[in-house]
């Protein structure tokens, strides 16, 4: 799922808000991994959202990774 995330925000116009909770913890672990640059609203807040600004190289490298392990 995490995967697929990434794949629709390197098809997307970023910077992109996120208010979907499910989709900031994605999105907490492609940052962990390095792959999106992204600002995240405090844990705390009432009104969580995620600011995508960027699907990183590392990003990028890993979308070519998985697309050519789904080719063989």
């Amino acid at each position: 799922m995490t995967l697929q995330l990434l794949r629709d925000l390197s098809r997307s116009t970023l910077p992109l808000t996120v208010n979907d909770r499910g989709a900031i913890d994605q999105l907490r672990l492609l940052r962990a991994a390095g792959l999106v640059a992204v600002f995240l609203s405090s844990p705390h807040s009432p009104t969580p959202f995620a600011r995508v600004l960027v699907v990183t190289p590392e990003g990028r490298r890993a979308l070519s990774s998985s697309d050519q392990m789904a080719i063989v």
